[in-house]
């Protein structure tokens, strides 16, 4: 009976050795995503909400595409539910080596005051990437960039 306890115990013991290795499996959203962003919103000319995202490319090789996904957010901070706008969004304007563009995207929902946005995937012109482009939302919400936008009053 004592040698049959030992072999459990040796069990548990080689499952939870192996659940550590696992769990250090590196991810595709590893390291640091190559640039840098800043986002603010605010009213468009024709006063629906409107966000401009400043990027700035800080690696040696040229930004090719960037997927954002944007999760539009009330006066309260909660998300808007039944939203009719797409919520990834995305640049393939190209961002050369250290330089920076800005982009800006418009809202037809006057109801969103405030954007949770996250960068989910950057494609560099050399064909590497960080992150991944075909994430679902769970993914991008845990794993993704994070870019803090202040909202409009």
């Amino acid at each position: 009976m004592g040698g049959d306890t030992n072999s459990a115990n040796l069990s548990d013991e080689t499952v939870s050795s192996t659940e550590k290795v696992v769990s250090t499996k590196s991810s595709v959203f590893d390291g640091d995503c190559g640039m840098v962003a800043s986002a603010e919103m605010g009213p468009s000319s024709i006063g629906y909400p409107e966000w401009t995202i400043s990027i700035t490319n800080t690696t040696e090789q040229e930004i090719s595409a960037i997927p954002f996904y944007a999760v539009p957010c009330g006066v309260y901070g909660d998300e808007i539910a039944g939203w009719t706008s797409q919520n990834k969004l995305y640049t393939d304007t190209a961002i050369g080596a250290g330089k920076s563009d800005s982009i800006r995207y418009q809202f037809m929902e006057d109801s969103v005051k405030t954007l949770k946005l996250y960068v989910y995937s950057v494609y560099f012109a050399d064909g590497t990437v960080w992150g991944d482009q075909d994430a679902t939302k769970p993914t991008i919400l845990n794993n993704g960039a994070a870019i803090e936008v202040p909202g409009q009053s």
